[in-house]
């Protein structure tokens, strides 16, 4: 599975992505991106013919970490 989103290049260091099997986004897995130059990463090792749900957000570092609000939830199909 590929996730994208729209890189916002002003006030964001990283973002966070979660997935998992149910909408409700318990046990989900989280991927770290440290850095702000990508606009996608590739999710494998995910089970076919199962739905899969996705939220990411941003983060921001200055002294503390800052966290933005989770996206909505998106649904998606293995093939």
């Amino acid at each position: 599975m590929t996730v994208k989103w729209k890189k916002n290049t002003v006030q964001t260091k990283g973002y966070e992505i979660q997935y998992s099997l149910k909408k409700n986004m318990k046990s989900a897995k989280t991927i770290l991106i440290r850095k702000n130059k990508k606009g996608s990463v590739k999710i494998r090792g995910l089970k076919s013919k199962k739905k899969y749900y996705v939220r990411i957000r941003t983060y921001q570092i200055h002294g503390e970490t800052y966290k933005s609000k989770w996206s909505g939830v998106k649904g998606v199909k293995i093939k």
